[in-house]
């Protein structure tokens, strides 16, 4: 595995610790309240990023496709800072869990050959999911149908590539979305 291989790997296990976020307390400083921070160094990233492109930046890490647009890197950030600024903390943990283990395994076992590999992130994200819930006490009746909504979600922002936005903010994002869109309806 290469250097910028490796550094992609360990960016997307970083994210498995978004839901940290939960634990800052409200108020860091007078005025400054913990969404207030994550919004400024959210806007830090995404002024980097503007310079990086337009300076024609290269960084280790980022492919090809990303030297011309935001890098995946401030994508998820950017999904990270989404999941845990809108979500609670129940839906926030399982699709930041999912988005930094189910991305980086796809893109090891799609390199090993056959393209449905990738189709683990299934059954592992279900996994992740229904745990998550259960251990958060969401009843068994309405844990199911939400991993399975969660899972799907996950599962379909990897497998099926949209190209304006980066399968790395959508993995988190489009989970918690659809898991609490149907939390609310049950």
């Amino acid at each position: 595995m290469d250097k910028g291989t490796l550094l992609r790997r360990f960016v997307h296990a970083l994210t498995g610790f978004g839901p940290i976020y939960y634990f800052i307390p409200k108020q860091l400083l007078p005025g400054l309240s913990r969404e207030m921070a994550l919004v400024i160094v959210l806007l830090g990233v995404l002024v980097f990023e503007s310079l990086r492109i337009q300076l024609s930046l290269r960084i280790l890490g980022l492919r090809a496709y990303e030297y011309s647009r935001l890098s995946g890197f401030a994508w998820a950030f950017l999904g990270i800072a989404t999941v845990v600024i809108f979500f609670p903390f129940y839906i926030a943990v399982p699709c930041l869990v999912t988005m930094a283990l189910m991305d980086p395994l796809a893109g090891e076992m799609r390199a090993l050959g056959p393209s449905r590999l990738p189709d683990i992130i299934l059954p592992v994200s279900f996994a992740i999911f229904i745990v998550s819930f259960l251990i958060f006490a969401v009843p068994p009746a309405t844990a199911l149908p939400l991993a399975v909504v969660g899972s799907v979600m996950s599962w379909l922002s990897e497998r099926f590539k949209f190209k304006p936005i980066d399968d790395d903010y959508l993995m988190s994002v489009l989970p918690a979305v659809a898991v609490l869109a149907l939390r609310m309806l049950l």
